[in-house]
């Protein structure tokens, strides 16, 4: 039995109160909840670091390649000072970005470390969990417009950069289709399921915090 079904029978019983829920059952779904959401949070660290990389080093190398002095005097006369401001801004948001994923890994561990193994300790950690997942969404919104401006930026330097043989090039010169699929999928991440996500994770806090005061109280 995992914590949902726990969290279900307990708020189908007419009274709701702690006693129809066993506590070695529900001590062990949280132990459970706790394992998979840190193994959740690992893939998606793993993720976000290496795409944060990914956009940092051809942000870099973009930039690079439009400094490098050894570049034809043809290629350096067509490029304006927005060009090299637009990478900049591109390498600045790529380097935002793997900064903030590295903020919110500590800020994630210093919050959860002083919590322990029984069972008080893992209701108050999920519901500071949760608390944290709901206030912390402006960080998600901030890394998600970084994301955006760098990869935009990326694929205008890429363009004015297209006589230089880099590999991947042609890759983040989005095609119009592209980029309202990518439009399309950051309306829906934004405006829909973290939305949605928000509105979940404040019932299940609210439902965690009345058990934990019921638990208190006995």
């Amino acid at each position: 039995m995992n914590l949902d079904d726990l969290m279900d029978g307990w708020r189908s019983q007419d009274t709701s109160t702690f006693y129809g829920v066993d506590k070695t059952l529900l001590h062990h779904a949280l132990r459970q909840e706790q394992a998979r959401l840190e193994k959740e949070r690992r893939r998606t660290r793993w993720v976000g670091y290496i795409g944060s990389a990914v956009l940092l080093i051809t942000a870099g190398l973009f930039l690079a390649i439009m400094i490098d002095p050894n570049q034809p005097a043809m290629f350096a006369a067509r490029l304006t000072v927005w060009d090299y401001v637009v990478a900049g801004v591109g390498l600045a948001s790529a380097i935002l970005l793997a900064g903030m994923l590295f903020a919110l890994r500590r800020s994630r561990q210093a919050r959860e470390q002083g919590f322990g193994d029984s069972l008080r300790d893992h209701l108050r950690r999920r519901i500071a969990q949760l608390d944290a997942e709901t206030t912390g969404e402006h960080l998600e919104w901030t890394m998600a417009v970084a994301a955006l401006i760098c990869a935009k930026a990326i694929s205008i330097v890429a363009d004015r950069i297209k006589h230089v043989p880099v590999p991947w090039s042609d890759i983040v010169r989005p095609s119009p289709s592209s980029i309202v699929l990518s439009l399309g999928f950051l309306y829906l991440l934004l405006f829909r399921w973290m939305p949605r996500e928000r509105q979940a994770n404040l019932s299940r806090k609210r439902q965690l915090e009345a058990l934990l005061k019921e638990l208190d109280d006995q």
